[in-house]
């Protein structure tokens, strides 16, 4: 929770609390849930919780927008939006969510499947960054190779022995 939402919700219970118009054991419980500090374990769990939830809420296929209330969202609130908002709060972010097949998505898995896409079919069986077929260069130097129509690939790595 916001630290700046938190600390008026605080002040409005202290202020019940003061002016006796609230119970002492409601004051200790919801003192209590507003800081308690929850593990991230926890926290996501919620949070994968409230996203299966969200499966079941039927959205408008063209526009992609709620055609039904869900938590605090009207109808005609976007996909997006939804999910923009689970991102922030999830400790993997959206993609694990979207996609929860075991895959570690965190930054620096991200950066590996990102280096493995620029990796490019290659017909250089003679290079050391060809394994398979396939050029591996972006993987050791995270970068594309350098390939040009007159010279070919520029990062040409001959390799000596047999393959």
């Amino acid at each position: 929770m916001n630290s700046d939402i938190k600390i008026e919700a605080l002040n409005h219970l202290n202020a019940l609390h003061q002016a006796d118009r609230i119970d002492n054991g409601d004051y200790s419980t919801i003192y209590d849930g507003l800081t308690e500090i929850e593990t991230l374990r926890d926290r996501d769990e919620a949070l994968e919780e409230l996203w299966s939830q969200l499966a079941d809420v039927t959205m408008d296929p063209e526009t992609e927008r709620l055609l039904e209330p869900f938590m605090g969202w009207g109808v005609g609130v976007s996909r997006d939006e939804i999910w923009h908002w689970f991102d922030r709060r999830h400790s993997k972010g959206i993609g694990h969510l979207l996609y929860s097949d075991g895959i570690d998505r965190t930054e620096g898995v991200a950066k590996l499947v990102y280096l493995k896409q620029l990796c490019i079919e290659c017909e250089s069986r003679t290079c050391q960054f060809n394994r398979g077929g396939e050029c591996r260069f972006a993987m050791v130097h995270e970068r594309k190779p350098r390939i040009t129509d007159d010279d070919g690939c520029i990062d040409y790595d001959y390799q000596e022995g047999e393959c």
